[in-house]
């Protein structure tokens, strides 16, 4: 019994906290470089040029995170022109009872948020423009990790060109945190750990144990193919701005 709950603790934490944390590490760490080639080349201002949309998605994802998580917001700006003297490009700025569990665990998911949140808008994006690509995803993510094939579609290459203007705006802008949200998302992680090491055991208990973990490696098989999605884009972008 003690053998299967550290196992299923081991489970929880790694598909929960270590694959997403894995993805969000390289896509953020891609795209930062990219950022900073742009500014190199255009000036601070360009980011909003080649990223604005991205950086909209960007703050807008650490509001809402952090209006769910209960926090209160005293002041935001989902885009802002750079200046000589603050180069911020978008904030939110928001405070919590550093007493309440969910407030504080609430500060993981609101600093990586926006991963997240492109994620989830270049998803949405390639529904709408490459439906073919689209499903193709959909039907990969669906199937066992152990029969996992993906299958290029067919596609409309005018469709496919808009669908990759609009999420290397997203990519560039978006997915590139800064130190202060990993800083903040550090404020809940201990508490992010606990509440997931508890799930992990009460889980363990119960009947639900079987068709839960199903679900959990359905959903990160599901997260795994939408990042590597976007990590390729983000690489494609990064190789085109490192030879302009």
């Amino acid at each position: 019994m003690l053998k299967d709950i550290l196992t299923n603790i081991g489970l929880v934490l790694g598909l929960m906290i270590g694959v997403p944390f894995l993805f969000i590490y390289l896509l953020s760490s891609i795209n930062h470089g990219t950022k900073q080639r742009i500014a190199n080349q255009f000036g601070i201002g360009g980011q909003i040029g080649f990223g604005f949309l991205g950086i909209i998605i960007h703050e807008a994802s650490h509001l809402l995170v952090a209006l769910v998580f209960g926090h209160h917001i005293d002041q935001f700006r989902l885009l802002r022109v750079p200046t000589a003297d603050n180069n911020t490009l978008g904030y939110v700025h928001h405070t919590w009872n550093k007493r309440n569990l969910y407030q504080n665990m609430g500060n993981l998911f609101i600093g990586v948020a926006p991963i997240f949140g492109c994620c989830l808008s270049v998803l949405l994006l390639a529904k709408y423009f490459i439906p073919e690509v689209y499903q193709s995803l959909m039907t990969t993510a669906e199937q066992p990790l152990s029969q996992l094939i993906v299958v290029l579609p067919t596609f409309n290459w005018l469709s496919m060109g808009l669908f990759l203007i609009i999420a290397a705006n997203i990519c560039i802008g978006g997915f590139d945190l800064s130190p202060a949200d990993f800083d903040n998302s550090k404020q809940g992680f201990w508490q992010g750990v606990i509440c997931l090491t508890l799930l992990a055991v009460i889980i363990s208990l119960t009947p639900l144990q079987a068709p839960f973990f199903s679900l959990l490696i359905r959903l990160t098989v599901i997260i795994v193919v939408i990042s590597l999605f976007n990590l390729l884009i983000s690489i494609v972008m990064n190789l085109i701005f490192r030879f302009i």
